[in-house]
């Protein structure tokens, strides 16, 4: 049972329960934020046991969990509102767990994601990416490349949309940023769409706010992640690329779609002496907002620029 789909399981499970008419033991997805790694792990054992039940009593399948999840359901409307289609070769850059791979090979012909996959933690992530393809009967369409999204080993105009959700901010700088944005574009084929989703620094909602708070502490005492950018300046980096046409489009579906989950006490060590104490102050007065008010990713933007 891939992680990456367990995880699905999370925001999954109560949606399952309550269209099979079913109590089932459950916690609530907030309280496992500021929980260490060994307690973690033992929820996600609860969530694989759980979930082996519906397996087995309503033969439910992986695409099911996709389907009822906060992630599968965010990334599926992604997909529709790419207006992707059979035709489309995509590129995923930066695919990570594979979860917009996913919607994007159930609606276009082929999809390749690319990822380095080098970043704190990410030890089998691509066997666990590959694992959750071949679970949701998706090997024959999608393929996993190991690369830097600076320099896409592809040749020019070899696909008709290349994506990229979720991922800049797991990039080093907007430098980076910018790069992977010349790379993609010259990848697709001419009218083709560089399309990027990321969410921005605006609440709309309480739990929303909590997230952000969250996500502030974990962007800037932590590697790995950039606080989300402004429109300002994710649009601007589009326009400097040069595009025959760009359109920005406000989502907001106000779900648990890419939660910030971590533990502070692990990158404690690493946070200089002077600086622990405002850390931990942050990282307490995130979880307090998270326990009140639950946590639902920002507003997402989406860029689509056309060759």
């Amino acid at each position: 049972m891939s992680v990456n789909l367990q995880l699905l399981g999370l925001t999954a499970i109560p949606r399952l329960s309550k269209k099979y008419k079913i109590q089932v033991d459950y916690f609530l997805e907030r309280t496992l934020f500021g929980v260490s790694p060994e307690e973690f792990q033992k929820t996600f054992e609860n969530v694989r046991k759980i979930l082996a039940i519906f397996f087995e009593k309503f033969s439910i399948s992986w695409w099911d969990v996709y389907y009822n999840s906060d992630i599968g359901m965010e990334r599926l409307a992604l997909a529709q509102e790419m207006q992707l289609d059979k035709r489309d070769v995509v590129l995923d850059v930066g695919c990570g767990r594979g979860y917009f791979t996913i919607a994007a090979a159930k609606f276009s012909g082929m999809v390749v994601g690319l990822d380095l996959m080098n970043g704190l933690g990410r030890y089998g992530w691509w066997r666990n990416f590959k694992e959750s393809i071949r679970e949701l009967n998706l090997s024959h369409k999608v393929l996993g490349v190991k690369s830097d999204a600076k320099k896409i080993p592809f040749k020019d105009s070899s696909f008709t949309v290349a994506t990229a959700v979720h991922s800049i901010r797991n990039f080093q700088n907007e430098d980076c940023i910018e790069k992977a944005i010349r790379e993609m574009k010259r990848i697709v084929v001419k009218n083709g769409n560089v399309i990027i989703v990321e969410n921005i620094p605006v609440a709309r909602t309480k739990a929303q706010e909590a997230h952000l708070e969250l996500f502030r502490c974990k962007a800037k005492y932590t590697k790995g992640e950039l606080y989300f950018l402004p429109e300002e300046q994710l649009v601007k980096m589009f326009q400097k690329v040069g595009f025959r046409e760009v359109e920005v489009k406000e989502l907001d579906y106000n779900l648990s779609a890419a939660p910030p989950f971590f533990c502070l006490d692990v990158h404690l060590p690493s946070i200089p002496k002077n600086e622990r104490e405002k850390a931990i102050k942050s990282y307490n007065k995130a979880l307090a907002m998270i326990r009140k008010w639950g946590e639902a990713s920002p507003p997402a933007l989406l860029i689509k620029a056309t060759k």
